[in-house]
C-alpha cells in the first residue's frame, strides 16, 4: 500500500517533481513545460508539463488531463505518476497508439489548493464560445447573495442556507443543483464562475491538442476529477454523442452522458456548460472522438459548503489566518482525502480504466 500511496504528494511542487521523474523512468518523454503568468503561494512558478509515450506517428491517441480543477490535480497527478512508474504502457502494449499526458493544466489552482484559476475562473465552465452570449443561470442569479455571502459566520450563514433550501424546495441547501453547479457568468467573485474570455489554461489546452493530436485519426480523452460520492468509487462518464456503443463497450463500468440527457429531457452541456472535454470537436473537427471524464469519489460529507467556504475565504477573508487554514484543510480533504487507502483505490481503478481505454482504442480501425 505504501508504495502506491507514495506516488501521491503533499504539494504542487512535489507532485510536479514526482511526475517529471516518472516520465523519465517510465519510458515517456517530456515535450514541453509552460509557465503560468501567476505565481504560487511561496512565489514558485506554476507550470503545466506535457509528456508523450508511444510511437510518434500513432494513428490513435489517448489524452490524459490532470488539474482542470486545480486541487483535484493531486489525484490525477498521483494516478498518472503511478501508471508511468509501474510501466503500465509496456504491460498493455497497445498497437499504433500513444498517450499524451497534460499535467496540471490549471497549475495555479493546483499550487494554491483551489479549484479555480488565478482569476477565480472555474476552468470547466470556461470552454464556451466567448464570442456569443454567455449561458444564463437564472437560479444562481435569484439566490446569489445566499450562495456567495459576504460573511461566513452564524447566525447569518444559517439564514442563507435556509433561504437556499427554501428556493430549491428541499430539506437541505447542500445539494447538487443548477443554482450552484451549473456555472454562472455574472459574478466574478462567486463559485463556478466561467469568466469573460478564454483563460490561459483554456488557450494552452487548445494549442496542445491541436498540435499533438494532428496526426491521429481517433482521439480519446480522460479528464481526471474528484468529488463527492461513495468513498473510493470511480465513476467514468462518456459522452455518447461523440463516442457511441463502439467505444462505450471498451469499459466494464461507464455512465453514458447521452442517456442522462434522454432520461431527464435536458442537454448536459446546457446544464454544466464550458467543460474542457467538450472542446475537442471544435479543436479536432472531423476526427473520431471518445470523450470521457472520470470522478474519483471522496465521500458523502462536505459538498458545496466546502466550495462556498473556500471561495468566501479568498474573496472576503484571510487565507493565511487560522480560520483560513481550517477552511483550506476542509477543502483539501473534500477533494483529496488523506487516507492512503483512498489513494490506492484510486490508482487501482485508474489503472484498470486506462488498460481498458488503451485496449479498446488500439483495436479501433482507422
Amino acid at each position: 500500500m505504501n508504495r502506491i500511496a507514495n506516488y501521491f504528494s503533499d504539494s504542487y511542487s512535489e507532485a510536479r517533481a514526482k511526475f517529471l521523474a516518472a516520465v523519465e523512468r517510465g519510458g515517456a518523454r517530456l515535450l514541453a513545460s509552460h509557465t503560468n503568468p501567476a505565481k504560487g503561494p511561496q512565489g514558485e512558478a506554476c507550470i503545466t508539463d506535457v509528456a508523450w509515450i508511444g510511437p510518434v506517428d500513432a494513428s490513435k491517441l489517448l489524452i490524459l488531463v490532470s488539474g482542470t480543477h486545480g486541487i483535484e490535480g493531486y489525484a490525477g497527478s498521483g494516478c498518472h505518476t503511478a501508471w508511468l512508474e509501474e510501466r503500465w504502457f509496456e504491460r498493455t502494449r497497445p498497437r499504433d497508439t500513444a498517450v499524451l499526458l497534460i499535467h496540471a493544466i490549471n497549475p495555479h489552482g493546483f499550487a494554491w489548493g483551489r479549484r479555480v484559476n488565478e482569476n477565480n475562473v472555474d476552468l470547466n465552465r470556461n470552454f464556451i464560445d466567448h464570442s456569443r452570449p454567455r449561458p444564463e443561470n437564472a437560479d444562481y442569479e435569484a439566490i446569489s447573495r445566499h450562495i456567495d455571502p459576504a460573511e461566513w459566520a452564524e447566525p447569518s450563514l444559517a439564514q442563507h442556507n435556509t433561504a437556499i433550501a427554501k428556493f430549491l424546495n428541499r430539506d437541505t441547501h447542500d445539494v447538487t443543483c443548477k443554482a450552484m453547479h451549473g456555472g454562472q457568468y455574472v459574478n466574478p467573485r462567486g463559485i463556478f464562475y466561467g469568466g469573460t474570455e478564454a483563460a490561459w489554461s483554456n488557450r494552452l489546452f487548445r494549442e496542445l491538442v491541436a498540435h499533438h493530436a494532428a496526426r491521429a485519426n481517433h482521439v480519446a480523452i480522460i479528464d481526471y476529477h474528484t468529488g463527492g460520492g461513495v468513498f473510493g468509487f470511480c465513476d467514468l462518464f462518456i459522452d455518447d454523442d461523440h463516442a457511441g456503443a463502439r467505444t462505450r463497450d471498451w469499459f466494464a463500468h461507464v455512465s453514458v452522458i447521452s442517456e442522462d440527457k434522454a432520461s431527464h429531457g435536458k442537454n448536459a452541456q446546457s446544464e454544466t456548460p464550458g467543460n474542457l472535454f467538450y472542446s475537442l470537436p471544435d479543436i479536432l473537427p472531423g476526427k473520431a472522438l471518445t470523450l470521457c471524464l472520470v470522478e474519483l469519489r471522496t465521500g458523502e460529507v462536505g459538498g458545496h459548503d466546502a466550495i462556498r467556504a473556500e471561495n468566501w475565504l479568498f474573496q472576503h477573508g484571510d487565507p493565511l489566518s487560522s480560520e483560513g487554514s481550517a477552511l483550506r484543510a476542509q477543502m483539501r480533504e473534500r477533494f483529496y482525502p488523506a487516507r492512503a487507502e483512498w489513494k490506492v483505490m484510486a490508482v487501482y481503478q485508474s489503472n484498470a480504466m486506462l488498460t481498458e481505454a488503451l485496449d479498446g482504442l488500439s483495436r479501433v480501425s482507422t
